[in-house]
């Protein structure tokens, strides 16, 4: 197993895939200093959770793409060599989807992380009130690690089995608008939409008094129906997207 996952790393190490998630992570911090300019929050104390909950919108926006880009390049490498029969004659299936996947989570992962320092260096920055409590903590990990993971899976069996990235690229753009329209347009029939999934875990709720136009901030409880589905569809969506790779992939098994 070490061996295949240091392969990964060498396929990979001079295609600058880690300069993708650096370029969100600078816009992301780009789009809060803008967003905190124009902010109305009731009192000092709601700071902490106003930034949450931008930060949740921004994710449901910019997480898609990005994770489809990093799929999109984790994968190119067998695609334009058509390499996939000469690998599988050296290494199994199975392994190589499974190596594929953890090299991506590995960027998720990291982007996540980067998230969370960011964060704080954000709220130092401008003399936040208060802090991240450890329910802050973690929603934030289930509402962004965990349903990165899923699209993360999704895009990466959409890379794998394109000959053209243009498809799964599409269809991480798509899945930022159909998570952005989740917001705006609450309905149950969003349940089965992977990407909506960043909505439903949202932790942070507000009000907004049109009079004052001041926004007021509170507690959402979770959504543990949510978190349960998805607890349950990744593990068997990794065995059937396993499989699939397994019987789709030419070589020798």
């Amino acid at each position: 197993m070490l061996r295949e996952w240091k392969t990964e790393w060498l396929k990979v190490r001079r295609r600058r895939i880690g300069l993708v998630p650096a370029a969100f992570l600078l816009f992301t911090f780009l789009w809060l200093s803008w967003a905190v300019q124009s902010a109305h929050m009731e009192s000092s104390k709601d700071s902490w959770m106003w930034l949450l909950m931008c930060l949740s919108l921004i994710d449901t926006i910019l997480m898609p793409t990005m994770i489809a880009m990093i799929a999109s390049r984790l994968c190119d490498v067998e695609l334009k060599g058509n390499t996939w029969k000469l690998l599988c004659t050296m290494e199994r299936k199975g392994r190589l989807f499974d190596m594929k996947l953890l090299t991506g989570a590995v960027y998720v992962g990291g982007y996540v992380a980067a998230e969370l320092v960011m964060m704080f260096a954000f709220a130092g920055l401008h003399g936040f009130a208060g802090g991240m409590t450890l329910r802050h903590l973690v929603c934030f990990l289930l509402q962004c690690g965990l349903v990165s993971l899923g699209v993360l899976l999704v895009q990466m069996l959409l890379s794998l089995f394109s000959t053209n990235q243009i498809f799964p690229l599409a269809v991480g753009l798509a899945g930022s608008f159909l998570g952005l329209f989740s917001w705006f347009l609450s309905s149950p029939l969003w349940r089965p939409v992977l990407w909506a999934y960043y909505n439903l875990l949202v932790y942070i709720g507000q009000d907004w008094d049109q009079g004052s136009r001041i926004v007021s901030y509170y507690e959402r409880p979770l959504d543990w129906s949510a978190v349960i589905t998805l607890l349950v569809a990744l593990p068997l969506g990794y065995i059937l997207g396993r499989q699939l790779f397994i019987r789709r992939t030419p070589g020798c098994g």
